[in-house]
């Protein structure tokens, strides 16, 4: 059962996850300035990205075993980090792709079936549960020596998976619909399952859990869909205050703003966490101005104390836009007109608290 599987992963994890101790450091090497662990493995892909795939860190600080479940974090790719360290406390971290091209097939046709299967759903947490269902609805909980259970490609081309299959599965289609999901795993690297931060406050997804063993077909649990920490932590531990910091580095304070207007119908649905601090365009203000019939500010740029030219960004513009649905005109919350205009939608209005 999954527990068996439990003990084959950890053992290929152990492979990956490999430690040499050299006593002299590399006369030549892509050094690396990052102090943290966050840093190392953003530093890490960025490496890769750009052909090279290992770095050379300085800091202390630096835990290879942290590096790699961030770098899981944030790529649906099934991979491995060799790191090889050095008498004076330098450390050489190795990131390698397995099969990248067979993966990215995988991943492919996770994001299509992803985008699909959301594509009805107004709120970002119906397009969540819609992915979730998708995507326990089209596999089935297999507990295989196959490397492709693993991947993405298990669930979106097989239909036979294990749980980090699902994980990445699951972030890949969440990422075909265009909403910021990451993978999670537990400490000993035995199970994953995924994150979101949403309105500021972190949820958990484990698809596998929600998945009957032996396999019932089109029935889809949801004990585990969008848990708090607290709530899964009665059945999984993970490195809580890694994944947090993570969190805190991806979802920057004002996209929470961008969530709730886009859920409101407010805000475009393909903005993304990484536009939060971009700059609005003019164009994008007039409409949310003239959609909310108000004027929460007269122009995207401004002129500072210092006679500096400044830019509205979209997380500030989209949190002034929610402010001011709270604002009382003639009477009533602006919000209220707003909804009896159907220019939102009452029901989700109303589970936000207006």
């Amino acid at each position: 059962m999954r527990r068996w599987l439990k003990i084959i992963v950890a053992v290929l994890v152990a492979a990956a996850l490999v430690l040499v101790i050299k006593w002299k450091a590399p006369d030549h090497e892509d050094v690396s300035l990052a102090k943290t662990n966050v840093e190392a493995a953003d530093e890490l892909l960025a490496a890769y990205a750009d052909g090279r795939n290992m770095l050379l860190f300085h800091s202390q600080e630096i835990d290879e075993k942290k590096v790699y479940h961030l770098l899981q974090a944030q790529e649906p790719y099934l991979s491995t980090l060799s790191a090889t360290s050095y008498q004076n406390g330098n450390l050489r971290l190795t990131y390698a792709v397995i099969d990248k091209e067979e993966q990215e097939s995988g991943i492919a046709a996770a994001k299509k079936a992803g985008a699909e299967a959301a594509a009805e759903e107004e709120t970002i947490e119906g397009k969540l549960k819609a992915i979730h269902d998708a995507l326990i609805r089209s596999c089935i909980y297999e507990e295989t020596g196959e490397q492709r259970a693993q991947m993405a490609a298990g669930v979106s081309e097989d239909g036979v998976a294990v749980c980090a299959g699902y994980a990445r599965a699951f972030y890949a289609m969440c990422e075909g619909a265009g909403i910021d999901v990451y993978y999670v795993e537990d400490d000993d690297m035995t199970h994953a399952w995924n994150v979101i931060r949403l309105y500021g406050e972190t949820y958990f997804i484990d698809c596998t859990y929600d998945d009957p063993v032996p396999d019932q077909g089109q029935r889809v649990g949801d004990a585990f869909f969008m848990l708090t920490a607290d709530q899964l932590r009665e059945t999984h531990t993970w490195d809580e205050a890694l994944y947090e910091e993570f969190l805190d580095n991806r979802y920057p304070e004002n996209f929470a703003y961008i969530q709730r207007m886009q859920d409101l119908q407010l805000a475009d649905p393909s903005l993304r966490a990484a536009d939060t601090d971009t700059p609005a365009e003019q164009d994008e203000l007039d409409a949310l101005n003239d959609l909310l019939g108000t004027t929460i500010a007269q122009s995207v740029t401004d002129i500072d104390e210092d006679g500096e030219e400044t830019m509205l960004t979209r997380g500030e513009l989209y949190r002034l836009g929610y402010e001011a649905l709270w604002d009382v005109v003639d009477g009533e919350r602006r919000i209220e007109q707003l909804i009896d205009s159907y220019i939102v939608p009452p029901i989700v209005a109303r589970k936000m608290g207006f």
